[in-house]
């Protein structure tokens, strides 16, 4: 018997007759927190309003608590045990006070039970000094904070969120998401958190599934999938650079050997002699100087490019004619464009992709 707080089998979603949910899976433990990533258009909204209960299921089966929702349990009981909240606050005339009592208030609680219940809401989320204030005179962070706590008065077992910091400000945006990460911390509460940000994806959740064109292509904790995408596509779609292709030329106890142009480089990663593999190096463990012995994967290059991205500089480095490495560096770096240098990895940081299907065929480089 699983101990699935919700379940999805192979469900399937249509609009104006096009499948655009494609037989997912998925298992929501009690207090587990997943991300629902992928690009714009990936599905990532119609797989979480499927999972809500708040579009039809063209195939396959959901279930809470082992009861089939449609079938066993009612789809009103279903919505009675869970929340939701969107990126536009979806908020009715009237007061704060009066939108973050709604959702009790059409469940029948007297209103001294509301107040009792709404108040540490308004306290937590830091809008008790707006509860009187009319809703259309709120900032994009106030109609939010609105939204959260008229969803979490509810106590739901599962919380839906779908992009609801998109909108707001980045200061605003950083705020909110830590306060609503140690609310989840503390109350256990099962979430499906869908975002296009995969820093806030990090912050917020345990597990991710990364999806596109309606498919899964990966689903796994959060650690794992950062840093172990199963191919080329996973990888692009999570933002990493340094996705090349190379030979197996040699396997072994001590690792396997790549040839990449004319180089010859190491890893822990498992491939067959002869194979042509698509295979990744971890951007934070490149460094630019020259180290000990224990630096195996030394390649020598020139800078291309050297650019600050706010807080940071992007610097890529051009290896041969085909090859551009992307390496980490802070403002305090002076290495300029045209400069030879050495750079190196260890064999851990190259990890090959192990969907073979999907990661050959492209370009020789990803920059």
């Amino acid at each position: 018997m699983t101990s699935a707080l919700l379940q999805a089998e192979n469900i399937s979603a249509q609009r104006s007759g096009r499948v655009v949910l494609e037989s997912c899976s998925l298992s929501v433990e009690p207090g587990e927190r997943i991300a629902i990533y992928g690009p714009n258009g990936a599905g990532k909204s119609t797989m979480l309003q499927t999972l809500a209960g708040l579009l039809p299921i063209a195939s396959g089966l959901i279930s809470f608590r082992g009861k089939a929702v449609g079938r066993e349990m009612s789809l009103l009981e279903f919505h009675r045990r869970t929340a939701a909240v969107f990126q536009e606050p979806l908020l009715l005339r009237g007061t704060v006070r009066h939108n973050v009592e709604l959702g009790l208030k059409l469940r029948g609680v007297v209103a001294p039970e509301r107040a009792a219940r709404i108040q540490p809401w308004l306290d937590h989320l830091h809008i008790a000094h707006l509860s009187d204030r009319p809703i259309t005179a709120l900032s994009g962070g106030e109609a939010q904070r609105t939204s959260l706590a008229r969803a979490l008065v509810l106590d739901p077992e599962v919380f839906f969120l779908d992009e609801p910091f998109a909108a707001l400000d980045a200061p605003t945006r950083s705020r909110l998401a830590d306060e609503l990460a140690d609310i989840l911390d503390e109350r256990q509460i099962a979430t499906l958190f869908v975002t296009h940000d995969i820093d806030e994806a990090a912050a917020l959740c345990d597990h991710c599934v990364v999806l596109d064109a309606g498919r899964v292509l990966q689903q796994d904790n959060m650690a794992t999938v950062l840093a172990r995408p199963t191919s080329r596509r996973v990888a692009e779609i999570i933002g990493m650079s340094n996705v090349f292709e190379a030979r197996v030329v040699d396997a072994g106890p001590g690792g396997t050997w790549l040839q990449w142009g004319d180089h010859r480089i190491r890893t822990v990663a498992r491939a067959r002699v002869g194979e042509c593999v698509a295979f990744l190096i971890r951007q934070e463990q490149i460094r630019l100087q020259a180290a000990g012995a224990e630096a195996i994967n030394r390649i020598r290059g020139r800078v291309c490019d050297n650019r600050r991205r706010g807080r940071t500089r992007s610097i890529s480095v051009c290896v041969g004619n085909l090859h551009r490495i992307k390496v980490p560096a802070d403002l305090s770096d002076c290495t300029r464009p045209g400069e030879e240098i050495t750079v190196f990895f260890p064999a851990d940081a190259l990890w090959i992709f192990p969907d073979r299907s999907e990661n050959l065929g492209g370009s020789p480089a990803v920059s």
